[in-house]
């Protein structure tokens, strides 16, 4: 007989080899279920037990915030910290956070770009205009408009004004600051829920200042030949228009002295304030006048004995101009024959301003004769004013219209008997026609009795000033 001998085997595909790979398989699968089942667990609890996180966890958790000035050895740091009780999976935990520290770009966000844009506001210029030059958003301009009451003031921008305005890439305003006066702003910012308008002032330092020059042709050149601006200017020609006419009396060699106010901001100058005292001497004789607040609260300008310097009647009803006739008999230009001149003629362009020279009542507006274009005042009981050669009427004056001092009335022509472009004035008292150039002006508001001692203390002091900066300045000059 012969046998087939294999000791201790299985053949391939007998029963029993067949029986020993299933059970295998079946204790594979069954591993592999506890190992799964054990895993999701792990996934659903992130807090075990312990104090230290697992694996899955601290995957999971958001990395810690680390300044962008710190290096990623003190980020490593922090994590190794974390992982430390568990040192078999701190080492991939940690690869994986420096591996995603090192590849993560720096999260600095960067702001919108914005412009601030000056504008300086110029005649017949509107916000719509200037939003629309500079194509910033018309959807802004009416959100602004109707955010407060006090952005109204945006509505009535002034020639000079200065408008500022920050604008993103979208053009679109994040803010606005209108400057109205030094120290005076309108200010407009933005906000998530909308604009915000706030009327910022801030108060203003005052300081002395002086000034001092010599007449060669005008005050206006002479005064910005001495450092002065056009307020001052024109404040020292209203405060002695009453005594002094300044295109007629003004001498070569004449001299003023002016001491005012300056107004600073941050320590800067910005503007001139109000003149506190002023001198002019003129053909040899000083005028002086000095401000003066009563216990009233009435401000106003006296000579240092307390009389007003603001009289009735100003000296002339034109400005800037010369004589071409003066008062008196003459021969008549186009009449050829000898008679009293009852006024001054003043040589003037065509349409020069005529203003009243003091408050009064019309009674007479038309044509008049040889006096052509005429306008008649009365000034109280006593006094009257004669305008003629007038090339026109200012629109809406009619007799019986009351007018105040300085109110333009008409403009200069030659209507009429005349033979060149001028006004002619006339200036009665009490019914009798006067020299307009040399009659005695009555004067108004004197300083109160009961208060003149307080006002002539004031005048000494502000007279002292005077010349006390003029002496620092002739020192400065000498060294």
């Amino acid at each position: 007989m012969k046998f087939d001998y294999k000791p201790n085997s299985i053949q391939m595909g007998s029963p029993i080899f067949k029986r020993t790979i299933h059970v295998g398989l079946c204790f594979t699968a069954f591993v592999c279920l506890i190992l799964a089942l054990s895993f999701g667990k792990s996934k659903k609890t992130p807090h075990s037990n312990s104090n230290t996180p697992s694996l899955a966890t601290t995957i999971d958790m958001p990395l810690p915030m680390v300044d962008a000035s710190e290096s990623n050895s003190s980020a490593s740091s922090i994590i190794a910290s974390e992982t430390d009780s568990k040192p078999s999976p701190a080492k991939p935990v940690e690869a994986i956070r420096k591996s995603a520290l090192a590849k993560a770009p720096e999260t600095t966000e960067e702001e919108p770009k914005e412009n601030w844009q000056v504008v300086k506001i110029r005649e017949g210029d509107t916000l719509s205009k200037i939003f629309s030059r500079l194509n910033i958003s018309t959807k802004d301009l009416h959100e602004i408009m109707t955010s407060k009451p006090s952005s109204k003031q945006l509505a009535s921008l002034q020639p000079g004004q200065t408008l500022k305005l920050r604008v993103n890439s979208d053009r679109h305003i994040t803010g606005l600051t209108l400057e109205i006066a030094p120290g005076d702003a309108l200010q407009v910012s933005r906000y998530e829920e909308g604009f915000e308008v706030e009327h910022k002032v801030q108060p203003l330092e005052k300081q002395l200042a002086f000034g001092k020059g010599a007449i060669a042709n005008s005050l206006i050149s002479s005064g910005k030949r001495a450092g002065l601006d056009h307020n001052i200017i024109n404040q020292m020609v209203k405060i002695f228009s009453w005594n002094i006419d300044f295109a007629l009396d003004l001498q070569p060699n004449d001299t003023f002295r002016v001491l005012f106010e300056e107004k600073l901001l941050d320590g800067e100058k910005v503007q001139t304030g109000n003149i506190l005292a002023a001198e002019i001497v003129n053909d040899g004789k000083k005028h002086q006048a000095v401000r003066y607040t009563d216990t009233k609260g009435i401000t106003g300008y006296f000579s240092p004995d307390g009389h007003g310097m603001h009289q009735t009647f100003l000296r002339a009803p034109v400005n800037f101009v010369k004589i071409s006739s003066h008062f008196g008999s003459r021969k008549h230009p186009i009449l050829h024959r000898m008679r009293q001149h009852k006024g001054v003629d003043y040589s003037a362009p065509h349409g020069t301003p005529v203003q009243a020279t003091g408050d009064g009542k019309v009674i007479f507006v038309g044509t008049r004769g040889g006096y052509g274009k005429t306008v008649q005042l009365q000034h109280g009981s006593r006094y009257k004013t004669l305008y003629a050669h007038l090339s026109g009427f200012s629109r809406g004056l009619r007799s019986g219209a009351e007018v105040k001092q300085g109110q333009i009335i008409g403009f200069v022509g030659k209507t009429g008997l005349a033979t060149g472009t001028h006004l002619h004035y006339e200036f009665e008292a009490d019914g009798i026609v006067h020299n307009p150039l040399t009659v005695t002006l009555p004067r108004k508001n004197p300083v109160a009795e009961q208060q003149k001692r307080h006002f002539l203390a004031h005048a000494k002091e502000m007279l002292r000033l005077l010349d006390l900066h003029e002496h620092k300045i002739n020192v400065a000059a000498a060294d």
